[in-house]
C-alpha cells in the first residue's frame, strides 16, 4: 500500500516536470522565435554616446540595413554625454562598421517602441574594433514635431492677421499703397511720362544735333576703339621694348635710387634735428636773432646821428663847404691818379725798351 502510494506521488512528480520543461521550451520558442541561433552567436560590444535616448531600454534590437544584428546590452548615464549605450553586437556585423559610424535611436511601428539603427559610415575610414566609441543621434520625436508645427501654424496665423490688416487699409483707402491702388494719379503722371519720353527720343532720332550724333554716328564708337587699340599697341609696344618707359616699369634702379635719396634726406633730416651744427644753431640758438637785432639798433641810432648831422657822415651831408672841398679833394686825387697811371705807363715802356734794346742804356768793357 505504501509503495503503491510512493510511485504514484513520483508519477505525479515526472508529468510535472516534463509539463513544466515543456512550458519552458514553448516559452523560450515564443520569445526567441527565429533567433534561436543568435543565442549562442559570438558577440563584440561597442559604445554610442547618445545625449537622449528617448525611452530605449535595455535588450532594445539593433539594426544595419535593416537587419538585427545585435541588441542593447546595457544604459548608464553619462555627466557630459548624457547617456552611454553599450551595444551586443555579432561579430559578423562588425567589418561592415567604420569609425565614422553613427547610432540612431528610431521608433517601430505605431506603439512606440525604440531600436538602433547602425549607419555603416564612409568606406575610406578605418574599420571599427571591439570596445570603440561611436556617436548616436535621436529620431525627433511627435511631442518635438508638434512643438515645431505649433509655432509653425503661430508664425502663419500672424502672418495671415497681418495680410487681413493690410488689406483693411487698403480697402478703406489708406496709406500711400492704397493711393497706389485706388488713385488714377499716378498711372495719369506714368503714362505722360511715357508720352514726354517717346515724343523727346523721335525729336533725338529726327534731329542732327549732338544727342543725335551720339546715338546714331558710329564716329565716336570708332574713335573710342581705335583709342583702345592704340593703348593696346602702346602697351605691347611697352611690354616688348627696351625703352626709358619699359626700364622705369620694370627697372628696380630709379626706385633704389629714390630710396637711396630718401634715406639721405632722412639722415639728413635726422643730423639737423639730434646734432649741435650750425643749421640747429641757426634754428633754434637765439643768439643770432639778438646780434641782428642789436646791430640794427646800432645802424638806427648811427642813421639817425647821420641824419641829425651829427659826426663826419652828419658834416658830409649837412654842410655844403666841406662837401664842396671834399670833391674838390676827390677831383684833385683823380688827377693825380691819372699822372700816376702815365708815369707807369712811362716807366714800363722804359722797362721793355731796356728788355729789348739793352746796348743803348749798358755799356760794360773790360779793359
Amino acid at each position: 500500500m505504501f509503495d503503491a502510494k510512493k510511485e504514484l506521488r513520483w508519477s505525479k512528480i515526472k508529468v510535472g516536470l516534463v509539463i513544466s520543461a515543456g512550458l519552458l521550451a514553448l516559452l523560450v520558442a515564443v520569445l526567441f522565435a527565429g533567433n534561436i541561433q543568435s543565442l549562442f552567436a559570438k558577440r563584440v560590444e561597442i559604445k554610442a554616446l547618445v545625449r537622449d535616448v528617448s525611452g530605449l531600454k535595455r535588450g532594445a534590437p539593433v539594426w544595419i540595413y535593416g537587419t538585427e544584428v545585435g541588441f542593447v546590452k546595457k544604459i548608464h548615464l553619462h555627466p557630459e554625454y548624457g547617456t552611454v549605450v553599450t551595444i551586443a553586437l555579432s561579430q559578423e556585423a562588425l567589418p561592415f562598421l567604420k569609425k565614422d559610424s553613427q547610432a540612431s535611436i528610431l521608433t517601430m511601428g505605431l506603439l512606440g517602441d525604440k531600436y538602433v539603427e547602425l549607419n555603416p559610415g564612409s568606406p575610406q575610414a578605418p574599420p571599427l574594433q571591439p570596445g570603440d566609441t561611436i556617436r548616436g543621434s535621436t529620431q525627433m520625436e511627435l511631442r518635438d514635431v508638434m512643438e515645431i508645427s505649433s509655432k509653425a501654424i503661430d508664425g502663419v496665423t500672424e502672418f495671415i492677421q497681418k495680410v487681413d490688416r493690410l488689406v483693411t487699409k487698403i480697402e478703406a483707402g489708406e496709406g500711400t499703397f492704397a493711393k497706389f491702388l485706388t488713385d488714377p494719379t499716378l498711372y495719369n503722371h506714368l503714362e505722360a511720362t511715357t508720352r514726354s519720353l517717346s515724343m523727346t527720343m523721335e525729336a533725338v532720332r529726327k534731329s542732327r544735333g549732338t544727342l543725335s550724333k551720339l546715338i546714331q554716328d558710329p564716329s565716336l564708337y570708332d574713335k573710342a576703339l581705335a583709342a583702345v587699340s592704340s593703348m593696346e599697341e602702346v602697351t605691347r609696344k611697352l611690354k616688348e621694348g627696351e625703352g626709358t618707359l619699359k626700364k622705369l616699369v620694370e627697372d628696380p634702379t630709379l626706385y633704389n635710387r629714390l630710396v637711396r635719396v630718401a634715406s639721405g634726406l632722412e639722415e639728413f633730416t635726422r643730423t639737423l634735428t639730434e646734432k649741435e651744427g650750425t643749421v640747429r644753431k641757426l634754428l633754434e640758438d637765439p643768439a643770432l636773432y639778438e646780434n641782428l637785432k642789436k646791430g640794427s639798433e646800432h645802424l638806427l641810432s648811427i642813421l639817425s646821428s647821420v641824419d641829425k648831422g651829427q659826426g663826419v657822415a652828419g658834416t658830409l651831408l649837412r654842410d655844403d663847404g666841406t662837401a664842396m672841398e671834399l670833391r674838390e679833394a676827390i677831383g684833385r686825387l683823380k688827377e693825380l691818379t691819372k699822372e700816376m697811371d702815365a708815369l707807369a705807363l712811362e716807366f714800363k715802356n722804359l722797362l721793355k725798351d731796356i728788355k729789348e734794346h739793352p746796348k743803348r742804356y749798358f755799356k760794360f768793357s773790360i779793359f
